[in-house]
């Protein structure tokens, strides 16, 4: 069975080169062109993208394929017929071709990281962390009151609780609160009701936790280099910009699930995560 590769390609950098060198070296390569995504509106905003022929090019001149060419609709028909074993990146575009045109051949797909598509941009990852370990003291205080805080919030189906200890010992903590009244989301309605889980995070009337801690902590002038954070679920992507911008030195979180660049971001600043199971998480106490 003749093996052949096909990838959207938008521009040309290092990872692109590798998926051509694993998948494509002495076969065909198909560019995915222009016509074969005209309706699908994300790739339409994709102002980095070269036209597919210029692309086309330039990959032949790696001298790596046996062949390279654009695909359009026509190209793809007459590439089905052939029933080839094909490889794809693993992305949105890749699989709605699939689905159009090679519904009856061999499909591989790459799950290599080439380009935030909508399926990725979406995805909920286990965050990466080191546990906790029992009876650590600088935890024990600041997890009872965050804990405590997140149950009490009338955020009600994100009952997320924050408590920090700054660098002078003093602790704060504090949970989701809609704005402008505690109360809007009863009201008017919840618009994250209207989205599934990772979807289109800033588009909530609840200001988190970490943001109103921090936020808080900015107004009363007190600074938040070195402190130690713990949240009850993992901070969304704006919260984590957040925190690694405030200097924070460590994150602790008890569950949830990392979105889009969050956990990259708290790295890159310098953070130590680390995940409270419940043999270290001590019970909440009452906040006054």
């Amino acid at each position: 069975m003749k093996k052949v590769a096909i990838a959207y390609i938008p521009v040309l950098h290092d990872g692109y080169r590798r998926f051509v060198d694993r998948h494509a070296a002495g076969r065909r390569l198909f560019v995915i062109g222009q016509t074969l995504y005209a309706d699908y509106r994300p790739l339409a905003k994709d102002i980095r993208c070269l036209d597919a022929e210029l692309a086309a090019r330039a990959i032949a001149a790696w001298d790596v394929c046996a062949e390279v060419s654009v695909l359009d609709e026509s190209g793809a028909e007459r590439l089905a017929a052939e029933g080839p074993e094909i490889v794809l990146p693993a992305e949105d575009v890749s699989y709605q071709i699939v689905e159009r045109f090679f519904g009856r051949c061999e499909v591989r797909y790459d799950t290599v990281f080439l380009r935030w598509d909508k399926t990725r941009t979406a995805q909920m990852l286990i965050p990466a962390a080191r546990p906790a370990l029992p009876g650590e003291p600088a935890l024990a205080e600041i997890a009872a009151a965050a804990q405590a805080r997140g149950a009490a919030s009338i955020d009600w189906w994100r009952q997320v609780g924050a408590a920090i200890r700054f660098a002078d010992g003093s602790v704060a903590c504090a949970g989701n609160e809609h704005q402008p009244h505690r109360l809007s989301a009863y009201a008017a309605g919840d618009p994250r009701a209207n989205f599934y889980k990772g979807v289109s995070l800033e588009l909530s009337t609840a200001m988190h936790a970490e943001a109103r801690l921090i936020a808080s902590a900015a107004r009363d002038g007190i600074s938040t280099a070195g402190a130690a954070l713990y949240v009850t679920d993992f901070p969304c992507p704006p919260c984590a910009k957040l925190i690694a911008g405030a200097g924070i030195d460590t994150l602790y979180f008890s569950t949830g699930y990392a979105v889009l660049d969050g956990q990259d971001v708290l790295e890159a600043a310098g953070l130590t995560i680390i995940q409270v199971t419940d043999e270290t998480c001590p019970e909440p106490v009452t906040q006054t």
